[in-house]
């Protein structure tokens, strides 16, 4: 895939990001202007059905829910061809950014987007 067209895929973590006022409103406002939003959590599938109601809810397609199962995010990432991913995981940010040459991780602090 074409890295300028990966920038345009736009990845959220759901517990702790999407699951906050701030991550839906960040969410909404990302797919307003047209970018491609994924989830992707590290929930098994299983677990899953609170993250397709809001998947649903937001506008996002199902076929866009990622479930890792645990594994670290940033092999999805690549697989995927997300150019941004938040989430609230130091810990996967700091991965994805030393393993995914051309992703971007942001820390996620709802605070910061009040």
């Amino acid at each position: 895939m074409n890295k300028y067209l990966a920038k345009s895929r736009v990845s959220f973590d759901y517990d702790g990001v999407l699951t906050t006022p701030q991550g839906k409103r960040l969410a909404k406002s990302l797919l307003a202007d047209g970018m491609e939003v994924l989830i992707l959590t590290a929930r098994r599938k299983s677990e899953g059905q609170s993250v397709f109601n809001l998947a649903d809810r937001l506008g996002i397609s199902r076929a866009k829910v990622i479930f890792t199962e645990g594994m670290d995010k940033y092999t999805f990432v690549m697989k995927h061809h997300i150019g941004t991913h938040y989430d609230n995981s130091k810990e996967q940010v700091d991965k994805i950014n030393a393993r995914a040459p051309h992703a971007k991780a942001i820390l996620f602090k709802a605070d910061d987007y009040i």
